[in-house]
């Protein structure tokens, strides 16, 4: 028997040989106008972004460029260039000198903005991007794509042929229960609305709305999740895996931060604790409250975040011996009457404020958010 007769006995046609074949077809043909149709140039993306982290800068350094604060400017302007997208960055006064620069210098493809405050010009912002980071797949990509569909192509049509002719010979497939989630350290941020009694039902509920938009900025930074408690406040659950002891503290100043800028009508204090979450908070999409009051005692939480001065990280002992030397030595040992019947056998620390390398970083942070925030 020849090769070609050893192929036909092999490989009988069916009746469903021909669908098998043009389903096959159609999918190649389907990968390859998917791949090719319309490839976008990156220039219409790239315009969106600069002329809004443009107009975004402008409006959070007006300020700082009508007090000429350099320090201020060029500290935005090199975490700015950081990131991948941007290539430069450059602050003028409203004479057109130059107040802080990093990267790239402006050319005449570099995005603008005037910062105004009042009507009167207080300086100007360019932005120069990064095409690169913007550019669409290198036409070698989409020829090996195309390449790559075309031999899958056959292998499959076969594929489908002999299972259309032999039945498929398969072992039986076991059900085997998916594996459960492994339960993971986490840091809770426990946020309480601190002047709940002063507020009327209604301003309570958007104080909560506020004070969740500005967590889940932080849990954007922070990888974890954020909860409404009621009209209470709010619980965050941000993965240790993933963050630090220092990272945590920052989470906590960094919203308190947010929520003060933001002028909400809420007033809130933070507690920063150790828990174990059913998995890791990065990966976790919901969460009802619950959840979280089985892992932790979230009414004392509660009562401990509202012992807190304003605008501090009130932590517990697992949460400061985290930190390093070093960093343990900007918290202070917390007293407070309450403690002695309410948590007698615990310790707590607080950082009322963080030297100013550290500070700088929060309000950077601060203010690309709310920068972000507003121009959304």
């Amino acid at each position: 028997m020849n090769p070609l007769q050893r192929f036909r006995t092999k490989f009988r046609a069916s009746r469903v040989t021909l669908p098998a074949a043009a389903i096959a077809t159609a999918i190649c043909a389907a990968c390859l106008f998917a791949i090719w149709f319309e490839r976008p140039d990156g220039q219409e993306e790239m315009d969106r972004y600069g002329s809004a982290l443009a107009t975004t800068l402008a409006d959070t350094t007006a300020d700082a460029l009508l007090n000429t604060e350099q320090i201020t400017l060029t500290v935005i302007a090199n975490r700015l260039t950081a990131l991948e997208e941007i290539a430069g960055i450059a602050f003028f006064d409203a004479g057109n000198d130059m107040m802080a620069m990093s990267g790239l210098q402006p050319s005449n493809t570099s995005y603008t903005a005037q910062a105004t405050i009042d009507d009167t010009l207080s300086g100007i912002v360019y932005v120069t991007l990064n095409r690169e980071a913007f550019a669409p797949p290198l036409p070698w990509m989409l020829g090996l794509l195309s390449l790559i569909t075309l031999l899958l192509t056959p292998p499959v049509t076969v594929m489908v042929i002999q299972f259309s002719v032999r039945g498929n010979r398969s072992l039986p497939i076991v059900s085997v229960p998916a594996e459960q989630a492994k339960e993971q350290p986490a840091y809770l941020l426990t946020v309480r609305l601190h002047n709940q009694r002063s507020l009327r039902s209604a301003e309570q509920r958007q104080a909560i709305e506020d004070a969740l938009a500005m967590a889940q900025e932080v849990c954007a930074l922070y990888p974890g999740l954020a909860v409404a408690v009621q009209e209470r406040g709010l619980a965050l659950l941000i993965s240790k895996a993933q963050t630090d002891g220092l990272t945590a503290v920052y989470a906590s100043l960094l919203l308190q931060h947010l929520l003060r800028e933001y002028e909400t009508l809420g007033e809130f204090r933070c507690h920063l604790c150790h828990v174990i979450s059913p998995k890791d908070p990065a990966e976790i999409t919901a969460m009802a409250i619950d959840a979280i009051e089985e892992i932790t005692n979230l009414e004392q939480n509660l009562t401990l975040a509202s012992l807190a001065k304003a605008e501090t990280a009130l932590m517990t002992a697992e949460v400061f011996t985290d930190l390093n030397a070093e960093q343990r030595e900007w918290a202070q040992e917390f007293t407070h009457p309450i403690l002695e019947d309410l948590a007698p056998q615990e310790a707590f620390y607080s950082v009322e404020r963080l030297p100013e390398r550290e500070q700088m970083l929060i309000t950077g942070q601060a203010q690309v958010v709310l920068g972000f925030n507003m121009a959304t």
